[in-house]
């Protein structure tokens, strides 16, 4: 069986009151491709936001393996996410600094 290399734990994002993610479970292993699919609004691109660090989330936690072969808390890693790949829907440009 493949590593575990992203895994989401009970992550949650609110905007005011409006939870656009709500205590979601995600595992990917090494080699899997994968697809968010949902109407708008149903948080996917806040999702893959989050696992961009773009966006904090509220509560929860993103683990990723690291170089050293670690799960280690997304938040706590210095370093950028550099071999990941995003296509999202609409192409826009975030400041990253």
């Amino acid at each position: 069986m493949s590593e575990t290399i992203i895994k989401l734990e009970n992550l949650t994002r609110k905007f005011g009151k409006f939870t656009a993610v709500n205590n979601i479970n995600l595992e990917v292993r090494r080699g899997e491709i994968i697809g968010l699919v949902g109407p708008n609004g149903a948080g996917k691109t806040t999702t893959i936001k989050m696992i961009a660090k773009i966006l904090r989330p509220n509560s929860g936690r993103i683990l990723i393996r690291t170089n050293h072969g670690d799960l280690e808390d997304l938040q706590k890693v210095s370093a950028t996410v550099t071999q990941m790949g995003f296509l999202i829907d609409i192409p826009e440009f975030y400041k990253m600094t």
